[in-house]
C-alpha cells in the first residue's frame, strides 16, 4: 500500500517544442526558443505544471557558449547570447510556479555521442561557466541530466563541488548496467557518492533497458533515486524523433511499478507531453 506520493518530474521540452511547430535545427536545438519563442516555451512549463509536475526543469540543455560558438559566433557574442538564453529560461521556468525549479545541465556535445566528449579541459571551462550563471540566476536543484560519458560525468562534478548544494545525477545507459560509453552503472554510481550527490536517476533510456538496470541501482545506492524514461520503444532519432511509441497507459503503469519499488522521483523524457504526466498522476491516485 502507498503511502506517500513521488515527486513528479516534467517532460520533454525538446519535442513538445517540435509538435507545437517549432524547428530547432542542430547543434543548438532549444536554446534560442527562449529568446526567440519565450511564450510558447512558457507554455510548455505551464502545462506540465497544470498536469500535476512538481519539478520543472529549465530549457538550457544547449545554452552554452560551446554552442554558440559550434553555429558560427564570435566568441563574444556566444557568450552573450547564451548567457542571455540561460537566464530567460530560468525566468521563463520560474513564472510557471512549479514546486522545485530545476537547473538542467548536460553533455556539452550531443547526448547520444558520447565519444564526442570534447576532453577534460574544454568540459571544464564550459561547465564551470554555465554553473556560475545558473548559481547566479537562483534555482532550486541542480540536475545533471542525459550524461552518458564517464569521463564528463566526472569532469562535471567536479566542477560543481563548490558553492553547489543539492545536486541530482541522471544517467542514460545502452544496455542495463551500461553507459553509452561503455562505462559500467556502477561506476557511475560511485563517482555520485563521492560527489555528494543526493538523487541519482536514470532517464532518456528505454524501459526495457531501465526494468534490468534497476537491480544495480538498488543494490549500490542507498539515497533517493528515481527514473524519468523515453516514451520510445527504441531510442530517438539524432533529432529526437521517436517512431514507435509507449501509450501513456504503459508508460503510467511501468512507472507505477517503479514507485512501488522504491522509486522517490519518477517522470517522462523524450516524446512526453503533458497529458502523458496527467495520466502518470492519474494512475497513481486510483492506488
Amino acid at each position: 500500500m502507498m503511502t506517500s506520493f513521488p515527486l513528479i518530474m516534467d517532460g520533454a521540452m525538446g519535442t513538445e517544442l517540435m509538435d507545437r511547430g517549432l524547428k530547432m535545427p542542430l547543434p543548438l536545438c532549444s536554446a534560442d526558443t527562449n529568446i526567440t519563442e519565450p511564450e510558447i516555451v512558457k507554455a510548455v512549463h505551464i502545462d506540465y505544471v497544470n498536469a500535476g509536475a512538481d519539478i520543472i526543469g529549465t530549457n538550457t540543455f544547449r545554452t552554452t557558449t560551446w554552442t554558440y560558438r559550434k553555429v558560427g559566433f564570435s566568441h563574444k557574442v556566444s557568450q552573450s547570447r547564451a548567457r542571455s538564453s540561460l537566464m530567460k529560461a530560468v525566468d521563463l521556468a520560474r513564472e510557471s510556479n512549479p514546486k522545485i525549479l530545476g537547473a538542467s545541465l548536460t553533455s556539452i556535445e550531443d547526448c547520444y555521442m558520447p565519444k564526442n566528449f570534447p576532453g577534460r579541459l574544454y568540459a571544464k571551462e564550459v561547465y564551470a561557466q554555465t554553473l556560475d550563471w545558473m548559481i547566479d540566476a537562483g534555482v532550486d536543484l541542480f540536475l545533471f541530466e542525459t550524461m552518458g560519458n564517464i569521463k564528463e560525468i566526472e569532469t562535471l562534478l567536479s566542477a560543481s563541488n563548490i558553492s553547489i548544494h543539492r545536486k541530482w545525477l541522471s544517467i542514460v545507459l545502452k544496455s542495463e548496467n551500461e553507459l553509452l560509453d561503455g562505462s559500467s552503472i556502477n561506476k557511475a554510481i560511485s563517482l555520485a557518492k563521492t560527489h555528494s550527490i543526493d538523487t541519482f536517476l536514470i532517464n532518456c533510456t528505454t524501459v526495457d533497458i531501465l526494468q534490468g538496470a534497476l537491480k544495480y541501482v538498488k543494490s549500490n545506492w542507498n539515497k533517493d533515486w528515481g527514473v524519468y524514461p523515453n516514451v520510445g520503444k527504441n531510442m530517438p532519432e539524432k533529432d529526437g524523433f521517436i517512431k514507435d511509441k509507449h501509450n501513456n497507459k504503459e508508460i503510467s503503469n511501468f512507472l507505477k511499478m517503479v514507485y512501488e519499488d522504491g522509486a522517490k522521483v519518477i517522470g517522462v523524457c523524450c516524446g512526453s507531453t503533458p497529458d502523458t504526466i496527467s495520466n502518470i498522476v492519474k494512475t497513481l491516485e486510483r492506488n
